[in-house]
């Protein structure tokens, strides 16, 4: 037999940019039904290691002698796809980062197939006996054991042992139960015995069965009041018969949260779906940036969308920010799509992960509505992609291969030749500049609301102006009557804080001592709930004492407001009326989001406290009053992003108001009301404030005038890390040759974070992919000091 396709490029799963490249092995005549995607086991230098066929030839340039052939096959059904593979190039490429590291987003959740080095024992020996071990003996069992791994080593010169692989079994996969149902051919035998009369348990479990006509195994013993002996003892008379049936592990929400349907579309919303539907007909790539105010009906028009995918048989990927946005938006294509849709997020377990990646690569699910990971989910036939609230820095992946979920979308838009559409009331500068300046990409408006209501009214609080002797800068007099007004007409309110904990920091009023984080060097938050001071960089965490740890004296003051110090104050404030907390320490439970949502949700006055993860996505009609706490803290980052960061925040939460017929009011305090962040908004001008932050970026050479690159070199010894940004920089410098900027290197803003110090380099170009072409070349030959750590950070949400 001839093999079809006699040679396999293999990317290997090793995370490393020197070997960054596919690798050539023959394919044996056993493993002619390859395909691309494979996951197979490969020699490499003196060891196996796992790899992935990412393509299949008849030529190879390497001469026989060089290569090897694949060891074994591990999972014959693809994890991708030849479309997905030129995304991992380019991610690899355009992130700089290992093709392994990239591969592995690709794989199913919690099989990432993994493989360990183990001894076998060649033939029964009595000399073997005396080590006192099992063989195979997995090699991680010698690491601690140098005793017993000179003995094991010995024996393998004697050719009693030899090294092996074996593959280790996933975390996951399907969940099974025994299901059992009668036989009734054995079941007219046994009648016919001697026996069947006396076999009371036996004869009540075929009774219940003739009943249901199956049931579980344990369900069934637990039901008749019999036993498994019975149970065992009709299965080996073939009266019954016990079979494996897959259970399915299905995460949904409470139906208690949907929303009501939308009305017919207005003109705004039949434009921009008239555009989408343009590029659907064309079966061809086009991105779309669809700026609507809070309440235009964005929803509808992505709902409409996906309507005229699936008539097509295609399927649709609607990705959103935040999992507590899922909810909503799940019930709202539920509505519309029932058991065709499905959700995906982290939120899941990895078992739940699984199935439905499993079920997306089977083609079950018609839409999927999910977080940035679910761009990786194996779609055969993949539509339409939307992005809601696109400009949501929670789209930006800060760990491991830090790739932004938009220019991911764009790009895999562009490979399969379909259209992305991106959402948002306040867009991103960078997404905004490329729909007006795009030849592929268009600008779709919808300035008004989807029903009529009146404009939210705004009122701004100078905490300047407010008497600390009289009232409280956290909820001033004013704010509290308007809060109360609300409640009152049995309407709802949102308070919204950018602050987690109590206390954002705390100091001792005797010798001015500020307690911080000793890995960070950053002020510890105080959360009363648990009593404990924590830092919100490393999570580490210090049980709270009065006394000083400088001086001792017993005169600590808590400063800062934090969102458990508001919930506190609205509590003793505005009882009985329920006050409900969402920020990531009170929605560390499965499902806790759409629990605290069900809850504000039911009828009556209700106060909803929360971070950003109140700010956006949610359409409750009785919200009638927005109170935003002190909008300064979002100012003062050193970012060039945190302009627009504010703007967005304030702009999204304060949209929360008025949805629908009630009218809408939103309070902000802060100590610079003349802020151009605030005086935009007050105005209701993006337009305004997007065209300035143009020209301020413009004038520095940032996005979208620049592609940056923050280069994080971290370690825990400092002068180590000063020597070793300095050299980095010295080196690339010599590489960089195109028009870029290189600034540095200098300590990042948060100079500390978990014992790490951390110096940053950052470069500006107007080039990318030529400066990473050169990058590329350049990491995979410098070679770090031992002990420091190098982060390349590609278009980051942030450079702090």
């Amino acid at each position: 037999m001839v093999n079809k396709h006699q040679y396999a490029e293999v990317i290997l799963g090793i995370k490393a940019l020197d070997i960054d490249h596919p690798f050539d092995y023959e394919v044996p005549e056993n493993l002619d039904d390859l395909d691309i995607g494979a996951v197979v086991m490969v020699p490499f230098q003196s060891r196996l290691e796992i790899g992935y066929i990412v393509r299949l030839k008849s030529h190879s340039r390497l001469k026989s002698s060089q290569l090897k052939p694949i060891h074994s096959l591990i999972a014959s059904a693809p994890v991708f796809d030849k479309f997905r593979i030129k995304l991992i190039y380019w991610m690899s490429f355009y992130y700089l980062q290992p093709l392994a590291s990239v591969a592995q987003l690709f794989t199913p959740p919690g099989k990432e197939p993994k493989i360990e080095k183990i001894w076998k024992a060649v033939r029964a020996d009595r000399k073997l006996d005396q080590l006192k071990v099992s063989f195979p003996l997995p090699d991680r069992q010698l690491q601690d054991n140098p005793g017993l791994k000179e003995e094991i080593l010995r024996y393998q010169r004697q050719g009693l042992i030899t090294q092996g692989y074996r593959l280790i079994k996933p975390s996951v996969g399907f969940k099974y139960r025994q299901m059992v149902s009668l036989n009734n051919e054995g079941l007219f035998k046994f009648k016919k015995s001697s026996t069947y009369k006396r076999s009371h348990a036996q004869k009540r479990i075929i009774q219940l069965l003739q009943q249901r006509g199956k049931s579980s195994k344990e369900d069934l013993i637990k039901k008749s009041n019999s036993g498994y002996t019975s149970l065992k003892a009709l299965q080996n008379k073939g009266v019954v018969n016990i079979e494996e049936e897959r259970v399915k592990r299905n995460f949904k929400y409470d139906e208690e949260n949907q929303a009501s349907p939308d009305v017919t579309l207005n003109i705004y919303q039949k434009q921009c779906l008239q555009s989408v539907s343009s590029a659907l007909k064309a079966n061809q790539f086009k991105a779309f940036l669809v700026e609507g105010v809070a309440g235009s009906g964005k929803t509808k028009v992505y709902i409409e969308a996906c309507k005229q995918v699936i008539e097509k048989g295609r399927k649709a990927l609607v990705l959103t920010p935040e999992i507590s946005l899922t909810p909503q938006l799940f019930a709202r294509f539920t509505q519309e799509f029932g058991e065709e849709v499905c959700v995906y997020h982290s939120n899941m377990s990895q078992a739940e992960r699984y199935e439905r990646w499993m079920e997306v690569a089977e083609g079950k699910n018609k839409i999927v509505v999910g977080t940035r990971s679910a761009i990786f989910l194996p779609f055969k036939d993949l539509g339409i992609i939307v992005v809601d609230e696109e400009h949501d820095p929670s789209y930006k992946e800060n760990s491991k291969v830090r790739y932004n979920l938009g220019d991911v979308a764009l790009r895999l838009g562009r490979i399969l030749n379909i259209p992305v559409v991106f959402g948002s009331a306040t867009p991103s500068v960078v997404i905004r500049y490329k729909a007006e300046t795009e030849s592929d990409f268009e600008l779709l408006k919808m300035p008004e609301k989807a029903t009529r209501s009146r404009d939210i009214l705004k009122e701004v609080i100078d905490l300047k102006k407010v008497n600390s002797a009289s009232q409280s800068h956290i909820i001033t007099n004013r704010l509290h009557q308007a809060i109360k007004e609300h409640l009152d007409k049995q309407n709802k309110v949102i308070i919204f804080i950018n602050k987690r904990g109590y206390s954002n920091f705390l100091i001792c009023n005797s010798c001015g001592h500020v307690l911080k984080c000793p890995a960070c060097n950053l002020a510890l938050k105080y959360h009363i709930t648990d009593n404990v001071l924590r830092c919100h960089h490393c999570g580490r965490e210090f049980g709270y004492s009065p006394n000083c740890s400088q001086c001792g004296q017993k005169n600590i003051l808590l400063k800062g407001t934090g969102i458990q110090r508001v919930e506190r104050q609205l509590n003793l404030r505005f009882k009985p009326v329920p006050v409900l907390r969402m920020d990531s320490d009170a929605t560390v439970e499965k499902k806790s989001h759409q629990k605290i949502l069900n809850s504000f949700l039911k009828p009556g006055p209700a106060i909803l406290l929360g971070t950003q993860m109140i700010a956006k996505g949610l359409d409750i009609e009785d919200v009638t009053l927005v109170g935003i706490i002190n909008c300064d803290s979002m100012l003062e980052l050193p970012d060039y992003h945190m302009y627009e960061r504010a703007y967005q925040l304030i702009s999204q939460v304060a949209g929360r108001a008025g949805r629908k017929s009630k009218q809408g009011k939103v309070i902000i305090q802060t100590y610079n009301p003349r802020h151009e962040v605030i005086s935009s908004f007050l105005k209701q001008d993006y337009q305004s404030f997007y065209l300035q932050e143009l020209k301020n970026r413009k004038e520095l050479s940032y996005p979208p005038f620049s592609h940056i690159v923050n280069i994080v070199i971290s370690g825990t010894e400092q002068q180590k890390v000063q020597a070793e940004s300095q050299r980095f920089f010295t080196e690339l410098s010599k590489v960089i040759k195109i028009k870029a900027i290189l600034l540095g290197p200098s300590p990042a803003p948060f100079s500390k974070i978990n014992r790490y110090y951390r110096w940053h380099i950052m470069i500006k170009t107007e080039d990318l992919n030529r400066l990473m072409a050169n990058f590329n070349k350049f990491m995979k030959n410098y070679r770090k000091v031992a002990d420091t750590r190098i982060i390349i950070d590609v278009d980051p949400a942030w450079i702090l």
